[in-house]
């Protein structure tokens, strides 16, 4: 079947668009691509993906939600609350690790979780799925964490991809598999089409 919105070839048994995101559900019945088969034509779901500056919004409440534990462990270290990495200060070296950490942790829980957001999405209504919509594992979360350091080595181009993809896709979420969507729009149940016989 083609999706309705955008023309993708999709699996008769998709729950979404492949390109465009689109999720479908049951609805008024059309003409089946099998003998004696009816499918139930999809009805689109619109999935409203999340922009550059709502992103930029949440992750800049993330950075001063993480920062009051970071300076914490800094602290107990020894070292100012905040302040240039000094590579020959191994009290420093903890603390970057401490800090990644407590980043990593933060970002895949709460990713993986019920909420599939960080506090950041979630004040700006944003949480992140996999393409089919659903929940992604810690593991999933993890991978997207890391991939974010192709963003520095891109010089900040990874983030600016999301401005041109389809699905405002930066290149962490590309090489991850998942999206950022808004979340009121996209945590209606929907189901995915079906096939029946016609007697």
């Amino acid at each position: 079947m083609f999706c309705p919105r955008c023309g993708t070839r999709v699996a008769d048994d998709a729950a979404s668009c492949s390109l465009c995101g689109n999720v479908f559900r049951p609805g008024e019945e059309g003409q089946g691509s099998g003998p004696g088969l009816r499918s139930v034509a999809p009805i689109v779901e619109p999935v409203t993906h999340a922009g550059f500056w709502r992103r930029f919004f949440g992750l800049a409440i993330d950075v001063i939600v993480t920062y009051f534990p970071i300076a914490t462990v800094r602290v107990l270290l020894g070292l100012p609350a905040s302040g240039s990495f000094d590579p020959l200060q191994p009290a420093a070296w903890w603390a970057a690790l401490g800090e990644v950490g407590i980043d990593w942790l933060y970002a895949a829980l709460l990713i993986s979780s019920p909420w599939r957001a960080t506090l950041g999405q979630a004040v700006m209504d944003l949480h992140v799925t996999d393409l089919n919509g659903d929940r992604i594992s810690f593991v999933r979360a993890s991978i997207r964490y890391v991939a974010q350091l192709l963003n520095l080595f891109t010089l900040g181009f990874g983030l600016l991809m999301q401005v041109f993809s389809p699905r405002r896709q930066a290149l962490h979420d590309l090489v991850s598999g998942t999206v950022v969507v808004r979340s009121r729009h996209a945590d209606r149940a929907v189901a995915a089409p079906v096939m029946r016989l016609v007697p």
